[in-house]
């Protein structure tokens, strides 16, 4: 998409959210479940950038996904924090690439 001065791009407000400050191997740890937790927020995010070509107009779709995401790590955290901290912990020690390895 080029950006010339018909493109109207959203305002800084609208683009501020919080974020999801994880670390990489908590959020590969996470991965499979948290992409089937949110699959749906997901796949409309992804629809919507599709149809549209132009992720700008699906700021809301976006905002969606991170919510959801935040919402499920909450819900690890309340209830099995110690387990998958351990988990995390092996993820992030075993290997380069986040793989499981003895």
């Amino acid at each position: 998409m080029v950006v010339t001065k018909d493109v109207v791009l959203p305002e800084e407000s609208e683009l501020t959210v919080n974020e999801v400050n994880l670390s990489a191997s908590t959020l590969m740890a996470g991965s499979f479940h948290l992409g089937k937790y949110c699959e749906q927020a997901n796949n409309e995010f992804m629809l919507c950038r599709i149809e549209e070509n132009d992720a700008t107009k699906c700021v809301n779709e976006g905002r969606a996904v991170t919510a959801c995401t935040m919402e499920f790590f909450r819900k690890v955290k309340h209830s099995c924090k110690d387990q998958f901290s351990q988990y995390a912990n092996c993820v992030d020690k075993s290997s380069g690439d986040y793989g499981l390895k003895q």
